[in-house]
């Protein structure tokens, strides 16, 4: 049986009108309204949805935008960041090696110092002794007299002594020469006389 053209009109009228009805209720159900709600409620439904739908792709791009606004902003600050970082991180190498550089002059400094102090102590202790040497012969306190002066006469009895021993020997030495010049002359003189008495 062959359908007529309004039979088959009528039945696309009546399946368009079925999908119509499914689709307004699909609708219906996903906006959360009555399913046998007007079609001016679902159109109003509908269009507040888009109109919520474009507002929040409004603000989802404004998001966005600021988002990356925010991100530019961050990532400038980081690069700052990391510039200030190398040039503090420059800063205290360069601090690091001058503390190093100065521990070493203070430690050569340190080391000239004690050198210098210590030859300063010797060079002192040297004038102390010497500076005590000298108070103690200017130093005439009567004991140091007293021993000096014994001193002075032990030497002159002992040199007054030694020139009386010198006289003596010397005293001595003369007589024993005159003596000896004596027995020389009479053994001169005897010796003469017995060549004297055979030229007779």
């Amino acid at each position: 049986m062959v359908e007529t053209d309004a039979e088959l009109q009528l039945r696309v009228w009546k399946e368009l009108a079925i999908s119509k009805q499914m689709l307004m209720r699909t609708a219906a159900n996903a906006l959360k309204l009555d399913p046998d709600c007007t079609e001016q409620d679902l159109k109003e439904a509908l269009e507040a949805t888009i109109k919520r739908s474009v507002e929040a792709d409004f603000n989802a791009s404004k998001a966005q935008e600021e988002a990356r606004n925010a991100i530019a902003a961050m990532e400038k600050k980081l690069a700052e960041s990391r510039k200030s970082l190398d040039d503090v991180e420059a800063r205290l190498a360069e601090a690091l090696a001058n503390q190093e550089k100065i521990e070493h002059q203070l430690t050569n400094s340190r080391s000239s110092h004690e050198i210098q102090v210590r030859k300063l102590k010797e060079s002192l202790a040297e004038k102390e002794r010497a500076l005590k040497a000298v108070s103690a012969t200017l130093s005439d306190t009567p004991e140091n007299v007293l021993k000096k002066l014994k001193t002075l006469k032990k030497q002159k009895m002992d040199e007054s002594d030694a020139r009386k021993k010198a006289e003596e020997a010397l005293a001595a030495v003369r007589k024993e020469k005159q003596s000896l010049e004596q027995s020389l002359r009479e053994l001169q003189a005897a010796q003469e006389k017995p060549e004297e008495d055979k030229a007779a």
